[in-house]
């Protein structure tokens, strides 16, 4: 979870400069994965704040990457 505690957002790991293109995309697919995870564990009655705000933005930013990597 190289991005816990480092990013506060998606937007900031995007604008890492220390990051390879294809960095960003795998510590945005496990971020993604933790909070659907995260998601799951709410939805089963544990305790957890509201990951679809993040996980919305963290789609976005896939999103962006993945069409910067076709051109």
């Amino acid at each position: 979870m190289a991005y816990l505690g480092t990013y506060n957002s998606p937007t900031d790991l995007m604008n890492e400069k220390d990051l390879s293109h294809q960095e960003k995309i795998e510590m945005l697919q496990q971020w993604r994965d933790d909070k659907k995870a995260l998601l799951r564990a709410a939805n089963e009655g544990m305790q957890g704040g509201d990951p679809s705000d993040i996980l919305r933005k963290i789609k976005i930013a896939l999103q962006v990457l993945r069409t910067d990597s076709n051109h």
